[in-house]
C-alpha cells in the first residue's frame, strides 16, 4: 500500500509536485493545500497504474492528474487541475459528474474546489485489459457490455454528453459490482447526446475490440447497427434503443 502523507506534511516531499503539477510554485502549493484542507482531505498518496516521470498515479489526463487521498476518513480518488490547464477550474467538470451522479453514472462526487475534486476511487481493469484476459461465459460478457449501454442511454436522458465515449481504453473500467463509466473531463450539456452511439461504436465497430470481442460473441452486421444508430440518434426513444440491444444480442 503507498504511504499516505498528511496535507501538513506535504511540501517538501515528491508528492508535493503533483499537487502543483507540471510547473511548480511555492504560493500555488500553499494555496492549494488550503483548498484540501477546506475539503476535508487529510492525506494523499502516490500510487497507479499510470505514471509521470516514475512516479505512480491513478490517472493523467490534459485538465490534470489523479491521485490517491483520504477524504473525512475515506479513500477517494483526487483529480488535481493541471497548472498548465487551459481551464480556469474544476468546477464546469464537478458539476457535469454532479448530473451523471443523478441518474447512476460515473465515480460519486464527494467534493470540489477549483483546483480539486474528489470522488469515488473505482478499482478494476480497463474494459480493453478485461477483454485481453476475458475467460468467463457468455452471460457475463453481455451483461458488462449491456451495463455500459444503459448507463450510456441514463447519460442520454439526463442531457450530459460524455464527449470521450469512443475512446474503450481509459473510460469504461470493470468492477467487481459492474462496468462503469469514468472521467467527465469533457462532458457538456450544450452538445448532442453521443452517449449510446459512441459506446456502441467503440465496443462494436473499432476494428480492434471487436476483433477480440468477436471471438467470445456474434458481432452485428456492420450496416445494420450503423442504421439502427442513426435511428436512434434522431429518436432517442426506448423502442430504438431496444432496437440497437437486440442488434448486439444483448437481450
Amino acid at each position: 500500500m503507498s504511504e499516505y502523507i498528511p496535507i501538513d506534511e506535504i511540501i517538501g516531499r515528491d508528492i508535493d509536485r503533483f499537487i502543483c503539477w507540471p510547473r511548480y510554485d511555492d504560493g500555488t502549493s500553499k494555496q492549494r493545500l488550503s483548498q484540501l484542507k477546506e475539503l476535508g482531505v487529510e492525506s494523499i498518496a502516490l500510487g497507479g497504474r499510470h505514471s509521470i516521470q516514475g512516479y505512480p498515479l491513478l490517472g493523467k489526463g490534459h485538465a490534470g492528474v489523479v491521485l490517491k487521498a483520504v477524504k473525512d476518513g475515506k479513500e477517494v480518488a483526487l483529480k488535481v487541475r493541471r497548472t498548465d490547464s487551459d481551464r480556469v477550474s474544476l468546477h464546469r467538470e464537478a458539476e457535469m459528474l454532479a448530473l451523471a451522479n443523478k441518474s447512476g453514472v460515473g465515480p460519486v462526487l464527494h467534493g470540489f474546489s477549483e483546483d480539486f475534486i474528489a470522488m469515488e476511487r473505482i478499482t478494476g481493469p480497463y474494459l480493453g485489459e478485461w477483454m485481453n484476459d476475458f475467460r468467463g461465459d457468455l452471460r457475463e460478457l453481455r451483461s458488462v457490455i449491456r451495463v455500459l449501454l444503459e448507463k450510456s442511454r441514463k447519460l442520454d436522458l439526463a442531457g450530459v454528453d460524455h464527449g470521450e465515449l469512443t475512446k474503450v481504453k481509459r473510460h469504461f473500467i470493470v468492477t467487481e459490482n459492474g462496468s462503469r463509466i469514468i472521467d467527465f473531463e469533457s462532458a457538456s450539456t450544450e452538445r448532442r447526446m453521443q452517449n449510446v452511439t459512441a459506446t456502441t461504436q467503440s465496443i462494436f465497430l473499432n476494428a480492434r475490440f471487436a476483433s477480440q470481442l468477436k471471438t467470445h460473441m456474434r458481432l452485428p452486421d456492420r450496416e445494420a447497427l450503423i442504421n439502427s444508430l442513426s435511428a436512434y440518434k434522431c429518436d432517442m426513444t426506448d423502442k430504438n434503443f431496444d432496437d440497437v440491444l437486440e442488434l448486439c444480442n444483448l437481450v
